[in-house]
């Protein structure tokens, strides 16, 4: 059953409300936003974790003025839209990027949260995907989709280390069902990661914990090495350890800011470049944040790709080509959202997605 799509006044967010070290979060009362000329406002209704959450709470590197609502992937229907919208219409069914520079959609007490998302970031929701499913997508799909749509071809050797994160599997499932890889390689530990990886459509699976990953990568490469390594992992021992697996003039594609600036608060030295430069490979980054920073102004040409990159998402979903899994599904309160972060922060074994269930009243 869907929400009321009333619009109060006021309601119940979760978020930061600190300059700087705001994990844990916590609710707060905040304003309905009203969407601007290009965007559409969204009763949301299903959401999921992300570190990119509890990172802004501690260091809010937007600069955004708290209190500051998370949750930036939002599921759920149109209440609203600005004058120069053309392609929703209110009662819609969507899912969407929330704005960072924004707020997000997570909300306590159950009843649904609030969220304005532009109009590009933002696709239709057929019915035969789930608001929870929906929910789960936009971040880590859009890291996904950007890293790899321009440069994977068809008969690639691609090689994702860390494949069974919320970014991992969807990339594993992008190169090799949708943009026609011939072998997709990635790596794991556990059970649960493994089979994660095979349900993806890896080729060859690696266990990095019992085996030289990088030596496996050349082994099953016939000693040429990977067209295309795309590494979403954010630990600089990968990053090194990925790079040696990329063939002479392949492409390195790093996921977020890359080698030397895992941190974000200090930059350290890292041998990646030269490692690529010896092998006269190319170092992508495939930093969605950038185009939320630093004053960005989004010209046409971006617009478009992200546009492509949200419906993409759902056509993608309805064709089987590419699915999210939800590991687990929690309820939209700042105890539950914080116990979920803090497993985010440790990294504790976690595989695909965790959902956060944001009406559930």
């Amino acid at each position: 059953m869907l929400p009321d799509n009333s619009k109060p006044a006021k309601y119940h967010a979760i978020g930061y409300v600190s300059n700087g070290g705001g994990f844990p979060l916590v609710e707060f009362e905040r304003d309905v936003p009203i969407p601007k000329p290009d965007e559409i406002l969204i009763k949301v209704i299903g959401s999921s974790l992300n570190p990119l959450e509890f990172k802004l709470a501690e260091l809010n590197f937007f600069g955004n003025q708290p209190p500051v609502a998370l949750g930036f992937d939002v599921s759920g229907v149109v209440i609203a839209v600005g004058i120069d919208v053309t392609a929703f219409h209110i009662g819609d069914s969507v899912v969407a990027m929330a704005d960072c520079n924004g707020n997000g959609g997570w909300a306590g007490r159950g009843g649904g949260g609030y969220a304005v998302a532009r109009e590009f970031l933002a696709a239709k929701k057929p019915d035969s995907v789930s608001f929870t499913e929906a929910g789960v997508l936009p971040i880590c799909f859009l890291a996904a989709f950007l890293g790899l749509y321009d440069h994977v071809k068809s008969g690639d050797v691609v090689y994702i280390p860390g494949g069974g994160g919320g970014v991992g599997h969807l990339a594993i499932q992008i190169a090799a069902r949708a943009l026609g890889a011939a072998l997709v390689i990635s790596s794991g530990s556990t059970p649960e990661s493994k089979a994660l990886l095979a349900a993806s459509g890896a080729d060859s699976i690696i266990d990095y914990k019992a085996e030289d990953a990088t030596a496996r990568v050349i082994e099953i490469t016939s000693g040429r090495g990977a067209d295309i390594v795309f590494d979403p992992t954010y630990s600089e021992e990968s990053y090194v350890a990925s790079a040696k697996a990329v063939r002479n003039g392949g492409k390195w594609i790093v996921l977020g800011v890359g080698p030397g600036r895992t941190s974000r608060t200090k930059i350290t030295h890292s041998p990646v470049d030269e490692i690529l430069a010896e092998k006269g490979a190319m170092h992508i980054n495939a930093n969605v944040l950038t185009y939320f920073s630093n004053g960005y102004v989004f010209d046409e040409a971006a617009k478009a790709n992200f546009r492509m990159a949200m419906e993409a998402s759902m056509r993608w979903h309805t064709e089987n080509k590419v699915r999210p899994t939800v590991s687990k599904e929690i309820r939209s309160s700042v105890d539950e959202i914080n116990a979920g972060l803090t497993e985010l922060k440790k990294a504790s074994g976690l595989h695909g997605k965790i959902a956060v269930n944001v009406a559930h009243s």
